[in-house]
């Protein structure tokens, strides 16, 4: 788990899934990968599911982090 905060000043909760689900939002390069994972993230009024690698709770930055939720969410 691990949060994180947008510019806008809302928090989000990122939480690993433990399979993707139809509707995960990864860029290239990411999306192609055999190893990605999907990640929920969830701000309590709004929700995205991200495909990242999986080192994204240790190796992304916070930024790269809301860039994909923001990006997920069509921002």
């Amino acid at each position: 788990m691990r949060t994180v905060q947008d510019p806008r000043g809302v928090t989000w909760i990122c939480l690993e899934l433990p399979h993707i689900p139809a509707g995960a939002v990864g860029d290239d390069s990411v999306a192609n990968r055999q190893d990605a994972v999907a990640v929920e993230c969830n701000s309590g009024a709004e929700r995205a599911v991200v495909l990242l690698s999986p080192d994204w709770a240790d190796g992304m930055t916070d930024g790269a982090l809301v860039h994909r939720i923001a990006h997920a969410l069509g921002r």
